[in-house]
């Protein structure tokens, strides 16, 4: 067992993305404080979050507060999640960069794209290297996911060895570039001692094991092959993996191959060079070529998979998309989950490619298309058999997924568990865990060139009341005379019932009557005041509504 030093500081974490939620994962390492962040991830905000946003990123406020004291960002793979916000960070944070080798070129790429006063630094590693980061020691352990080089990280502390899992799952075999789940490393950890295990709880609610990546191999091989006219296939551009599959499906089908969507065509090309991952490029042909390979002898892979409207897939359904038209005898195969929260989006655009005349192929009907990433509970379970940890802290999750994972560890003997939220600063000691503070977390949200603070910032409470109750714009003119104010009121609405215009002009008499009861001595506040209120009282008794009402006056002979 592990030796905890009764004289030395407690190891603490602090995480700020990833708990309680899926995605924007972020946790921080420290001892004696000296910090080392783990992973640096972005998640994509629901329209209900945050209308308009682009991605939601860990809180920058709570990364300043320890400044200086973080040393290194350290990267367990290349998915969004993981490293999406390191350019808003970086900006921010002068620390290196330690991450995988795809997981690198994918960092590279992305903060290609952004100006830095400092040029961040990037350290390229493998499975099986080893550094000294900060106050910590790093081994990067090979594991299983859907993108190449994700890594495990065993981490030398002064209480003992911690690891951190990442995302992961336990493929029986080799995936298509050679590699396989390290599990004789695990094992090897599990006989050291492992003082802390922090662990990936995507799927801990799911029995049994998940299927293998070469079972979805060969169901795509075969669904693809009884296709006559062309083949769509719906993905994630990340699963590279899975990309790889539809390629030789493809290649045992006689198709040529065409890439609808940046992204996707991105991670293909930096999967060529940048990974071991075999990608037959012959195979692929542009898109603006499908018109010269004949239908039942091309493949199209497309984003787009969770509905997204501006992906591929979903600008097809609506045809809307400038190169691709759905054809009558096409065949959709969708080779993803449905994310909680996309199913309604999803639904509509199948139905959109079942009316265009496309046959729609999904998990429901075929299961083995589609295998998850992420270790199901008994691959966890057999995860914390090997690695046999004294403390044990659920990550990556929502707090159920987290709390199964938790009794999975305490039916496995471990006697320290702990679910923890983001922004608590917990530490793990001789005596176990406990939940030592809490700072200020609340995530930060970015938009084109913009970063801010909370979505209020955003203005996001007027776009929610855009969404649900329209917009009333009023522009009044007035001059002062004897017996009160002289004038007119014009009125738009944006996103109310208003057929041929006839609430506009009952609004617009309304407010008029208003402007004239107006006192010749109110100011131009108060005239404004007076029209906004008089509009709410509107809208309230005819629609019941409170739609977001924006008024301007002008008061002749005044300085606006």
């Amino acid at each position: 067992m592990t030796k905890s030093h009764h004289n030395t500081a407690p190891l603490e974490l602090l995480p700020l993305g990833g708990l309680g939620a899926i995605g924007m994962n972020c946790m921080l390492l420290g001892h004696a404080g000296r910090w080392v962040m783990l992973d640096c991830g972005a998640t994509f905000p629901s329209f209900a979050e945050a209308p308009g946003a682009d991605t939601q990123i860990p809180s920058l406020d709570a990364i300043a507060e320890l400044g200086d004291k973080i040393e290194a960002i350290v990267i367990t793979h290349g998915h969004e999640d993981h490293i999406g916000a390191l350019p808003w960070v970086l900006g921010d944070l002068d620390v290196p960069v330690w991450a995988p080798r795809f997981a690198a070129a994918l960092i590279e790429e992305k903060l290609g794209e952004f100006e830095f006063d400092t040029e961040p630094i990037i350290h390229t590693v493998m499975p099986g290297d080893r550094e000294q980061i900060g106050p910590f020691g790093f081994h990067w352990i090979q594991v299983s996911h859907s993108i190449p080089d994700a890594c495990s990280l065993a981490i030398d502390t002064p209480h003992g060895k911690v690891l951190f899992t990442g995302d992961f799952k336990i493929e029986p075999g080799e995936l298509p570039d050679g590699t396989a789940h390290d599990e004789a490393a695990f094992r090897a950890l599990g006989d050291e001692g492992v003082f802390l295990m922090m662990s990936d709880s995507t799927n801990a609610e799911v029995p049994g094991w998940s299927r293998s990546e070469a079972v979805v191999a060969e169901k795509l091989v075969e669904v693809v092959g009884r296709c006559e006219g062309r083949v769509l296939v719906g993905l994630f551009s990340s699963n590279l993996y899975r990309v790889h599959a539809v390629l030789e499906a493809a290649a045992r089908a006689g198709r040529k191959v065409a890439l609808a969507g940046r992204s996707l065509n991105r991670y293909v090309r930096l999967a060529s060079s940048a990974s071991d991952l075999p990608i037959d490029r012959d195979r692929i042909v542009p898109l603006d070529r499908i018109d010269d390979v004949p239908d039942h002898e091309l493949l199209i892979v497309a984003t787009g998979s969770q509905g997204e409207s501006r992906a591929a897939l979903p600008r097809m359904a609506r045809g809307q998309h400038r190169q691709l038209r759905v054809k009558e005898g096409d065949s959709l195969i969708l080779s993803a989950r449905k994310i909680p929260g996309n199913e309604a989006l999803i639904i509509e655009m199948l139905q959109d490619f079942a009316r265009r005349g496309a046959t729609v192929v999904q998990q429901i009907a075929e299961p083995e298309i589609h295998a998850s990433g992420h270790a199901y509970s008994d691959e966890l379970r057999a995860m914390i058999q090997w690695v046999r940890p004294e403390r044990f802290v659920p990550v990556h999750g929502v707090y159920t997924f987290m709390r199964r994972h938790a009794e999975i560890a305490r039916e496995e003997g471990v006697r320290h568990t702990l679910i923890i939220e983001n922004g608590q600063r917990v530490q793990a000691g001789p005596d176990g865990l406990r939940v030592a503070g809490e700072v200020s977390h609340e995530p930060w949200y970015t938009e084109g060139g913009l970063v801010a603070a909370s979505a209020d910032a955003l203005g996001v409470r007027e776009r929610l009341d855009l969404a649900h109750n329209g917009m009333i714009a009023i522009s009044a003119w007035a001059r002062r005379a004897r017996r009160g104010l002289v004038g007119y009121v014009r009125v738009q609405v944006r996103g109310i019932y208003n057929e041929e215009g006839e609430l506009t002009a009952l609004l617009e008499r309304r407010l008029q009557e208003a402007l004239e009861e107006t006192a010749a001595d109110t100011p131009r506040s108060g005239i404004e005041s007076r029209l906004r209120n008089a509009a709410r009282r509107f809208f309230r008794r005819h629609l019941g509504r409170k739609p977001l009402t924006v008024v301007f006056a002008h008061v002749a002979g005044e300085d606006d």
